[in-house]
């Protein structure tokens, strides 16, 4: 009757086999030990197969075709055993399918408990799984043994170490039908790919596209339409294997993609024509005035020419940052908008440069320099050049700061080829020089402005002290940015400069005025020269009058989500005018820091003053390239809410 049975066993791929290996038909399986078994009451264990040559079996996810090994025991009671570890898988590729498994050998390890660890019991295994080459075939070991029975086998250590084991950090969103996983490895990446345990939600046949950024890695991995809700999944990178496991939303940047490039350009422009009243342009607004009041009177020729000439200026300087972001991200640096004033040495020339304006319309310097004539467009023909430099710095001025529509135009752009992206920030050129291209097409509008006359001069002298506000302003975003030795440095500057203007107002020699014009250029040259690339020494958290109650970092929003913690999170910066009015208009209001302490609402605040790679990667998962950005989201919300780039104290309180 054993006989009997065995017969019928085999004919379907099975036997029974007391502690030595079951031949199935296509693969010989055993249950081995680790000899690093101690009295513990813990068992390593391990389903061993030796499969003939060309033979497979499969991971936890076959692929696009498949099955897992499916194990039923029969043990004493009080003892009982784990699932099955699964070690690294490798690809199987049979077109157009991909599966993952293991190819001719393979050790399944897992653990064996013990009621009573000196006591010898009885094991029954009946292992199912899957076999294929050309063909599959499911095959059967029962395997009947005894612990004591079981061999030791040093293999098992080996595979055990196979199995992931290590957690790797990781930023993971889904965009445009793509998984985003971002991470950190500091060798170079000759071979990836993502095992996903998820079934039917990936897909496996195709090529997973690795992208090096500045300080990450970018992997993306194509997805059918059902997108999880969760990433659980092995990293194999140059053949070491590492445990992924984050939450996973949509990524809001998706939104920006789903826009059209007609969008984007009425965006832009519509942002353009808006950035010149937001609090961020109005250093340049005293310059601006100048010039229309300057062309009172003049010729509508003259009038049109100078206007066209401020425009050009302002569309050149967009278009040259544009190419600047364009070629910096395609040699694997991330910057984002206004990354410009990120530069402690760009900072501290505009804070020498709009002090030095400042000087010259205070006191009407004039050492022949296309300097002295910046804002004194339609005074003569050689002004142009002052029209032009007005165009370029009203531009790097309100650059930093992002206006409604604007941040979902550039957003849109800067993940476009540059194709795209260019007619895009040209139409943002456009909107910003608006006004001044009315004027050029009408020139006779300049007929309402009062005509110039000795008043001027006390208008001019005027619009020096908003330049001197400027400057300090941007002294101050400085001193974030560099040492309390430079900032010394950079004020000693200053106070010299202006000790040669005034030595330029009590000359009359031509010759000493352009020495001390000189002086002056070398005195700055130095100046920039001698700033190292510095880190603040002071944290700009400190200016908030909203005490943070976290520190934010790259996970922070999983983290506090995690705990069902609603939050807001100020993405900001020192050189941003508008996320500073925005800080005294509405988040450091008492009522506003009333409603977050009563409502238990996290306030956050992530610092862009200087460069930081991981504030511009969640940007730019928002569709973002600059700041200001609100975060809100509380439980009960489906997604995270993005808050209005110019807020109020009742805007606020009504989005939260």
């Amino acid at each position: 009757m054993k006989l009997k049975s065995l017969l019928i066993s085999s004919f379907f791929w099975s036997s029974i086999i007391f502690a030595a290996p079951v031949d199935t038909g296509h693969a010989e399986v055993s249950i081995i030990k680790s000899e690093q078994s101690d009295n513990s009451g813990i068992v390593n264990l391990g389903i061993k197969m030796d499969m003939k040559p060309g033979w497979h079996t499969y991971w936890i996810n076959p692929g696009d075709s498949g099955g897992v090994i499916d194990i039923e025991w029969t043990l004493p009671d009080g003892n009982e055993t784990s699932d099955v570890s699964y070690p690294s898988p490798h690809r199987i590729p049979y077109p157009p399918l991909m599966t993952f498994g293991y190819e001719d050998y393979v050790i399944f390890p897992l653990t064996l408990s013990l009621d009573n660890p000196n006591k010898d019991i009885s094991i029954t295994a009946k292992i199912d799984f899957l076999i294929c080459a050309d063909v599959c075939i499911p095959e059967t070991a029962l395997i009947q043994t005894s612990l004591d029975s079981i061999k030791n086998d040093i293999e098992l250590d080996e595979w055990m170490n196979k199995v992931p084991s290590i957690l790797l950090p990781n930023i993971a969103s889904v965009n445009n039908n793509s998984l985003e996983l971002r991470f950190s490895f500091n060798e170079v990446i000759e071979d990836i790919y993502f095992f996903p345990k998820q079934e039917n939600i990936f897909i496996y046949n195709t090529y997973q596209e690795l992208i090096k950024e500045q300080n990450n890695w970018l992997l993306k991995v194509p997805l059918i339409s059902n997108s999880p809700s969760n990433l659980d999944g092995i990293l194999v990178i140059n053949n070491q294997s590492f445990i992924i496991q984050s939450e996973l939303e949509q990524s809001p940047s998706t939104v920006m993609e789903s826009i059209s490039i007609w969008q984007a350009l009425i965006f832009a422009f519509i942002g353009g024509l808006i950035l010149n009243i937001m609090p961020c342009v109005f250093p340049i607004i005293s310059l601006k005035a100048l010039s229309f009041v300057s062309m009172g009177g003049g010729s509508p020729k003259k009038v049109r020419l100078h206007s066209l000439t401020f425009c050009l200026g302002v569309i050149i300087s967009f278009l040259t940052i544009a190419l600047a972001i364009l070629l910096l991200q395609k040699g694997g640096t991330m910057v984002g908008w206004g990354f410009q004033l990120q530069s402690p040495v760009i900072v501290a020339f505009l804070a020498v440069l709009m002090f030095v304006i400042g000087l010259v319309l205070l006191m009407d310097i004039n050492i022949g320099t296309s300097l002295t004539r910046l804002g004194s467009v339609g005074n003569n023909d050689s002004s142009y050049q002052g029209s032009f430099l007005t165009g370029v710095l009203a531009v790097i001025v309100a650059s930093p700061c992002t206006a409604p529509f604007m941040g979902a135009a550039i957003g849109y752009a800067l993940i476009q080829p540059s194709a795209i992206t260019i007619p895009i920030f040209l139409s943002l050129g456009v909107g910003f020089s608006l006004p001044y291209l009315l004027l050029a097409l009408f020139p006779n509008l300049i007929t309402r402005m009062p005509r110039p006359g000795e008043w001027m001069n006390t208008l001019k002298e005027f619009f020096a002290f908003p330049m001197f506000a400027t400057s300090l302003w941007l002294l101050w975003v400085f001193s974030f940015q560099a040492s309390a030795d430079s900032l010394i440095s950079l004020l000693i500057t200053i106070l010299l400069v202006s000790t040669i203007f005034w030595i330029i107002t009590k000359s009359t020699s031509k010759t000493i005025r352009m020495l001390s014009a000189l002086t002056i250029l070398i005195i700055i040259l130095i100046q920039l020269v001698s700033i190292n690339t510095l880190q603040a020494n002071v944290n700009v958290n400190q200016s908030t009058s909203i005490a943070t109650s976290e520190e934010w970092n790259v996970n922070i929003e999983n983290e506090l989500k995690k705990l069902n913690q609603a939050y807001l999170i100020n993405f900001t910066a020192a050189w941003c005018i508008t996320c500073q009015a925005n800080d005294k208009l509405a988040l450091s209001r008492p009522a506003v820091r009333a409603y977050l302490e009563e409502n238990n609402i996290k306030y956050i605040k992530a610092d862009w003053t200087n460069r930081n790679n991981d504030i511009l990667q969640t940007l730019t998962e928002y569709g973002r390239t600059g700041v200001p950005l609100y975060l809100y989201w509380k439980p009960g919300l489906d997604q995270t809410l993005i808050l209005p780039a110019v807020l109020t104290e009742d805007l606020l309180l009504n989005s939260l």
